[in-house]
């Protein structure tokens, strides 16, 4: 993957350098559900602002906001990790309630 990507920035921003794990580049293990770890962490909603806008961004021109929530890869390259953060990011947006 492209380090220079905005995806590949966000994940190596989340994740450190090399592949994405579980671990980000400090600190405790972080689990997609842990809403307090990302609650707590003000670089974490930064991460989730910025990668939202990216998702945004690539909306389908004409689409509504729930055609995109219901198709978020929409508007993605054919990356597993592009495809994956799309996905990530409509439930993101789902569980803020839009």
């Amino acid at each position: 993957m492209n380090r220079s990507s905005p995806v590949g920035m966000m994940l190596q921003f989340a994740f450190g350098p090399g592949s994405p794990g579980a671990r980000p580049a400090s600190g405790p293990s972080v689990h997609a559900g842990d809403a307090c770890a990302l609650e707590a962490s003000p670089q974490m909603l930064a991460l989730a602002a910025a990668a939202r806008a990216w998702w945004e961004a690539g909306r389908p021109e004409g689409w509504s906001l729930e055609q995109h929530l219901a198709a978020p890869a929409a508007g993605c390259n054919a990356s597993v990790q592009e495809r994956a953060l799309a996905v990530t990011v409509a439930q993101w947006v789902m569980k803020q309630g839009s």
